[in-house]
């Protein structure tokens, strides 16, 4: 059994839940106990005030989750009534453009001479002499036809230790109306990649981007 929807849930743009559906039609509802005591005197549906579990869509969602009440113009399926919001999140399809690939050896993809390195940027009491480095950088294509720009990142503590993660930020629709130029600027500002030293400009060699965001 594996999601195949995942949504975020809002009430006057407060997350306060979760809601899943999975490929055998079952599907669960999560509540956050924190949002639910700060929303103790707001008219939340009663139905949302618990957590559920069934083998089918939960009934509420059943009925929110309707063309009629889905945001015009937009690729990510987002849902509206009231003060709810309900927002789809896209998934990964596998298809995506590597920008840079710390590992990638000449002629592989990912492949620059840069290092992409950077001086450690968090708490107060950094250990002198900490780096932090660009693991890879890439463009994902998502399942409801968004885009997302991913970047790993990790340091090093002076005695061989690695940690970091891996950031992961929507590319805005609306970017998408701006010349190509003015695009890759934009998007070069996500993921944390203007800290490791990307530029719209590195973006803007790359050949085959251009036809990936689909300009």
């Amino acid at each position: 059994m594996f999601i195949v929807d995942d949504y975020s849930v809002y009430y006057k743009d407060q997350c306060i839940a979760s809601y899943y559906v999975f490929n055998t039609g079952d599907a669960e509802y999560y509540v956050s106990d924190y949002a639910l005591k700060a929303l103790k005197d707001e008219p939340l549906p009663e139905a949302l005030r618990r957590e559920w579990k069934g083998k089918a869509p939960m009934p509420f969602f059943a009925e929110l989750l309707r063309e009629e009440n889905r945001v015009p113009g937009r690729k990510q399926p987002v849902y509206q009534s009231g003060p709810l919001t309900v927002n789809r999140i896209a998934q990964e399809t596998g298809e995506k453009y590597t920008v840079y690939r710390r590992s990638a050896k000449k002629g592989e993809e990912g492949y620059s001479e840069k290092p992409h390195s950077a001086p450690h940027r968090e708490g107060p009491n950094t250990p002198e002499g900490m780096k932090e480095w660009a693991s890879w950088y890439c463009f994902n294509k998502m399942d409801d036809g968004t885009y997302q720009a991913e970047l790993d990142e990790a340091w090093w503590w002076g005695g061989g230790h690695n940690d970091g993660g891996t950031i992961r930020r929507d590319i805005p629709e609306e970017w998408f109306d701006l010349p190509y130029e003015e695009f890759l600027e934009n998007v070069v500002t996500l993921s944390a990649a203007a800290h490791y030293g990307f530029t719209a400009e590195d973006l803007k060699e790359k050949k085959g981007l251009r036809e990936f965001f689909g300009f």
